[in-house]
């Protein structure tokens, strides 16, 4: 399935791109490119911002593809089939059926993406998010292990609640067995997540911040658990876990406070002034964003067909629904205790809900109340649908396992059910829409070939328009006179 879902990834890039460059690229021409082996551009104050790994993917594309817009694409799609592996191999570990694999690919590889995949300048954040789901497998492999000798918190417990007879220490009992890891093992996952944390400040850029909450507040979670079980060396592996945590979030702070934002379209309200305008404005903002997990733009726009759009209400209504599906599968996992054998899913549903809350609180002065339904924070809202699909799918395999486990009736089976289906559908339906979409945009790719190729003959009001560039004149010339010099992107393949 993984596989299927790299495939038709590439397959859209082929079918729905052409390989010209255009808006954010402007401003990475203008000031890495032609010289992209430059340490001057790379040993700056605000180095973490500018997510250090792109230096290196951008000196092979110069190099090896003459500066390819397909090639960051490709590595968007890699990113996306990082973070399906991850999910199949934790699958793997709590033996869940095969057949949940189906709902959460068709949310991995859902074309609500379709812009952070084909504007491939964000290939690196995808990455990142790859790199995220590895660290929290890891974290969660390492918390639910089961020593030889026995003595660890999840073993433990299962123990003594089998004692007392109840369901869940059998459920307990039965998974943890499952994660046995050797002593070589243990050592490699600590090592791991020792080093992950610095490893994200090449990719993540500002999307560490929400990764290094969510992991702080887990290595809080796991040391709380472990001091009360009197397992003394895991508290020290996990406040070490901790403080190389916290480390790479100063470090990217410090690196942060020498950088200079620039943002277009922007309101120059204060926040208490857009308020005061409009209180409902940040609430519908911040629900409305929940909508684009089910629904991405185009289906949003073409939802009845013939480009009649869901109503406002409607978005609404589908952002609450997602919402609800949150606090459900959150009561789920809490009621079942799941938190004894796997905290995987529910950092998956606090990391997915925290950007939602990230999104809200640093787009609003874009003052649109749809803008968290952009293509563009697909991904990064992706992570929590996961999440609530692997509780739903831990929770109905104990049920399975046990058919008087009281704490799954009929009822919440249901509505697991149809929380399932509800993304399945939203999410083949949006992808379905953007396939019939994609040989259209190919042919406003292929104009804007023609565009850029011949970029002087366009008054600049009109080039900028069609480069999607809202900022310096000067700065766009510059891009594609460097490229054009130096023969790269459309002008590497492209005769007069």
């Amino acid at each position: 399935m993984t596989a299927f879902g790299g495939i038709f990834l590439l397959w859209f890039i082929k079918t729905a791109g052409c390989d010209v460059v255009y808006t954010d690229y402007i401003r990475i021409v203008a000031e890495y490119l032609p010289d992209v082996t430059d340490p001057s551009k790379f040993f700056v104050p605000d180095i973490l911002t500018r997510i250090p790994i792109t230096f290196l993917q951008r000196l092979i594309n110069v190099k090896l593809f003459a500066y390819s817009v397909t090639f960051d694409r490709v590595c968007a799609a890699a990113g996306l089939w990082g973070c399906a592996l991850v999910i199949a191999f934790y699958m793997r570990k709590e033996r869940l059926s095969a057949l949940w694999f189906v709902p959460i690919a068709a949310v991995i590889f859902s074309l609500n993406k379709w812009e952070i995949i084909l504007n491939g300048t964000a290939w690196a954040h995808v990455a990142a998010f790859a790199l995220f789901f590895l660290n929290y497998y890891l974290l969660d492999r390492y918390y639910g292990r089961q020593r030889p000798e026995g003595g660890n918190f999840a073993s433990g417990l299962g123990a003594r609640l089998r004692d007392g007879g109840g369901n869940a220490g059998s459920n307990v009992g039965s998974n943890v067995g499952s994660n046995i890891v050797s002593g070589e093992e243990s050592r490699a996952l600590k090592s791991s997540l020792y080093a992950l944390p610095f490893i994200m400040l090449l990719f993540a850029g500002e999307y560490i911040a929400s990764y290094a909450a969510i992991m702080l507040a887990a290595y809080g979670f796991c040391f709380f658990m472990k001091k009360r079980s009197g397992d003394t060396a895991a508290e020290g592996i996990y406040l070490r876990g901790f403080l190389c945590t916290l480390a790479a979030i100063g470090l990217y702070l410090l690196s942060r406070h020498f950088a200079v934002w620039e943002h277009a379209g922007t309101t120059d309200k204060s926040l208490f002034e857009v308020i005061a305008e409009d209180p409902l404005f940040i609430p519908r903002l911040f629900i409305k964003s929940f909508a684009g997990t089910v629904l991405g733009t185009e289906a949003i726009n073409n939802f009845r067909g013939s480009g009649m759009p869901l109503s406002d209400n409607g978005v609404l209504l589908l952002g609450l629904l997602v919402i609800a599906a949150y606090i459900f599968a959150i009561v789920l996992y809490i009621r079942h205790r799941l938190w004894e054998r796997t905290l995987f899913p529910m950092i998956l549903m606090l990391s997915g809900g925290f950007n939602h809350v990230l999104v809200t609180a640093s787009r609003w002065i874009f003052l649109s109340e749809s803008y968290g339904l952009s293509s563009r924070y697909g991904a990064q809202f992706m992570i929590g649908v996961i999440g609530i699909l692997l509780t739903l799918a831990l929770c109905i395999k104990d049920r399975d396992a046990d058919g008087e486990n009281r704490e799954m009736g009929f009822a919440k089976l249901t509505v697991s059910l149809l929380i399932t289906l509800m993304f399945l559908f939203g999410n083949c339906f949006t992808s379905y829409l953007e396939m019939g979409v994609a040989p259209y945009r190919e042919e406003n790719y292929t104009k804007l070939q023609q565009v850029v190729f011949n970029y002087r003959d366009y008054e600049p009001e009109e080039l900028a328009d069609c480069l999607e560039w809202g900022k310096s004149e000067e700065t766009m010339y510059k891009a594609l006179e460097i490229l054009e010099d130096n023969k790269l992107n459309v002008f590497s393949y492209m005769e007069r």
